[in-house]
């Protein structure tokens, strides 16, 4: 699927864990990368960025804005294969097979919460290692994840830092595959709730966000959201997808 420029694999939730399990058993390395509207608009601002995304092997969509700018397009999104739903599930699929999994990223000892929460879930995991996101020196972090053994990295740095990281030194990591997580370990280890199941239902969980976190997440959601709105009406006026 191609919205605004940028490419998204329009697959099922399972065909999407699937996918990403099957890389690690591939002889090549990839990346998984989560695409929603915040990620469409600063791809639209961010050519590096945009090319990152547009060249990476596997990437998903995330959210109900999504599905809805799809729509506006004349596409249709088959699921809604979001971070914070699906790495849980390829954590426990990956648990199954015996692969090994770092965590990396996020503050201080966020990753190490998110990781012993996750090992009290899921008693066959093997989270071989955890760092937080703050490094200073890549050579040294990338040889404490090289040195772990681990099969799969999970890199939560935030949109676009994350998938700058992991394209940037993608040659020096040994991980079969790389997946950008964002707030993910935030929500594995308590320091930040996940809307309740209501609003997700309900695809609120944008609004809970923008409750738990109202300066930042307002000009994402609301401030961001209306000039990425008058990119996609200038598109549709003109033609484009």
């Amino acid at each position: 699927m191609n919205v605004l420029g940028i490419k998204y694999n329009n697959l099922e939730f399972n065909d999407s864990i699937k996918q990403a399990l099957s890389i690690v058993n591939d002889s090549k390395k990839s990346n998984l990368f989560f695409i929603n509207t915040d990620c469409l608009y600063k791809a639209q601002k961010d050519k590096e960025y945009r090319d990152i995304i547009n060249t990476t092997s596997l990437v998903l969509p995330d959210g109900i804005g999504l599905k809805l700018v799809t729509m506006l397009f004349g596409g249709r999104m088959k699921a809604n294969c979001n971070g914070t739903d699906l790495c849980p599930v390829l954590l426990e699929r990956a648990a199954e097979k015996g692969y090994k999994i770092y965590f990396l990223g996020s503050k201080e000892g966020i990753a190490e919460k998110a990781a012993e929460n996750v090992r009290k879930l899921i008693n066959e995991i093997k989270i071989v290692g955890t760092n937080h996101g703050y490094i200073k020196k890549d050579t040294e972090a990338i040889k404490t994840i090289n040195e772990s053994g681990a099969d799969i990295l999970f890199v939560a740095m935030g949109v676009p830092l994350q998938e700058k990281w992991i394209v940037r030194n993608r040659n020096r990591i040994n991980v079969k595959l790389c997946v950008g997580v964002g707030a993910l370990f935030d929500y594995l280890s308590g320091n930040k709730p996940r809307a309740p199941i209501i609003m997700r239902k309900m695809h609120l969980e944008w609004f809970w966000r923008i409750f738990i976190e109202p300066r930042r997440m307002f000009k994402r959601y609301i401030i961001d959201g209306f000039k990425l709105l008058g990119i996609i009406m200038k598109n549709i006026v003109l033609g484009y997808k």
